[in-house]
């Protein structure tokens, strides 16, 4: 569009440059309320991602209570941790186990003779340096005049084999050391030098570690593993082998109440962050909240019924005593956020263990779903991506969003169109009133010419 030039008042003395303005800014009303629209969707859309951030945090928190070995957590000692040390992985049975070490699992290193300089050529003679891991195949490395002790190094590094290579100095002559990245006897190294090749690697003498397996026992019973962490040999117990015993090393397990209590109050403090967040929602605080009130929101509505009821209903088929959330010392607020009382735990896991475990978690064998599994699959009914209750309802705001967007566009250029029209008109005005002004100045001053005369 051309510009077009304006004179504000020149003729006329009226300020036509605010009239003008303030019209515009009256045709801009329209404009101004979807804006407001669009902050009000913004602010709503942005509470309810916050609700699905706090959903997701509940879903983690209950998914770490939803098998046995989680709800059932275990406390494990070593009466000599710097020999066998030890980490609970869930579900262990009770009791004190026995274990001794005879043998630590290690790995292969082999060294070469030693020669004067690492970077020379010509020391080893031209060949073949064959190498096999295990039961790997063999990987051959080729050798010629050309080659350093420093090449040698990096093609045996990068030709893929599980082993590590590297250069020892002692202070006289360097040494070629290559070492197994796996312990145990099955990742043992096979050197053959061929054609004349003479680096020593396929020496027996220079075999310095050979690979073996770790050698212990639990309860007097012999076993071997290719590594020192072992994870199969006490249910629900790692054990870290760290060195060769005297004598035996006891294993103590024990029911682990605090952590399951820890883990259950974090799950309830979970709960209640989304429970007061729909609270806060739906609570008047004495400042009326229009555009962007989430009260009447029959999503957070659903919800909120659906999150009470779950936590006061039983866990169809258990047979125990504990079938409730409340049979555990878990009690509900007239808000609906959830109480903890430690000592009703702690009580409950003391007489039947396996009961509490079987209210939070999972069990495919019986069919029975626990709590927990409930509240994770509740999260995802309203947080899934695809088909989630509250991500479809982020999803439809956002596509208000851009609707608006869509029709503000528009707007704004009948908004432009008309402040040009505006402007135009105006101006035609003042040269219409400067062109009589200055025809009437004309005629004024033919008038005095003839009266003077």
């Amino acid at each position: 569009m051309d510009p077009i030039t304006t004179f504000s008042g020149l003729a006329t003395g009226i300020d036509t440059a605010s009239i003008v303005t303030q019209l515009v800014q009256v045709e801009r009303i329209p404009i101004t309320r979807l804006q407001g629209t669009q902050g009000n969707l913004r602010s709503i859309s942005q509470r309810v991602g916050n609700m699905v951030s706090l959903m997701d945090a509940m879903k983690e928190k209950a998914e770490a209570l939803d098998s046995r070995e989680e709800s059932l957590p275990s406390a494990v000692t070593s009466s000599d941790e710097d020999s066998v040390g030890v980490t609970a992985t869930g579900g262990a049975s009770l009791g004190s186990f026995a274990v001794s070490v005879s043998q630590l699992a290690t790995a292969e290193r082999t060294y070469s003779d030693g020669v004067a300089a690492k970077d020379q050529t010509g020391l080893f003679n031209t060949g073949r340096l064959r190498i096999r891991v295990g039961s790997d195949p063999w990987t051959d490395i080729m050798v010629d005049n050309s080659s350093t002790m420093e090449s040698i190094v990096s093609d045996i590094n990068s030709s893929g084999l599980d082993v590590t290579a590297g250069i020892l100095f002692d202070g006289t002559n360097y040494r070629i050391s290559v070492t197994g990245n796996n312990t145990g006897a099955a990742n043992d190294i096979d050197f053959r030098e061929n054609w004349g090749l003479q680096i020593g690697l396929d020496k027996a003498a220079n075999e310095v570690v050979t690979a073996e397996d770790a050698a212990f026992t639990v309860d007097g019973f012999a076993m071997t593993r290719e590594n020192n962490t072992v994870v199969d040999a006490i249910p629900g117990v790692e054990l870290d082998l760290k060195a060769v015993t005297s004598s035996d090393v006891t294993v103590n397990i024990s029911r682990d109440s605090e952590a399951l209590e820890t883990n259950v109050q974090e799950f309830l403090d979970a709960y209640n962050a989304v429970m007061s967040a729909i609270n806060a929602e739906f609570t008047f605080s004495g400042e009326a909240r229009v555009g962007d009130s989430l009260s009447g929101d029959s999503t957070l509505r659903g919800l909120q019924s659906r999150l009470r009821v779950l936590t006061s209903s039983e866990i169809t088929g258990l047979s125990s005593n504990y079938a409730t959330l409340r049979s555990v010392g878990i009690s509900s607020n007239s808000d609906g956020t959830l109480d903890l009382d430690s000592e009703e735990l702690a009580s409950a896991l003391a007489d039947d263990p396996e009961a509490v475990s079987a209210l939070f978690r999972d069990d495919t064998f019986s069919g029975i779903e626990g709590f927990m599994p409930q509240f994770a699959a509740l999260v995802d009914e309203y947080t899934d991506s695809t088909d989630g209750l509250l991500s479809t309802k982020i999803d439809g705001i956002g596509d208000r969003i851009d609707d608006i967007d869509d029709q503000i566009g528009r707007m704004e250029l009948n908004v432009e169109a008309y402040e040009a029209r505006l402007r135009a008109q105006f101006t035609a005005m003042e040269q219409l009133v400067g062109s009589l002004q200055a025809q009437g100045q004309q005629m004024l001053a033919v008038l005095g010419s003839s009266n003077s005369s």
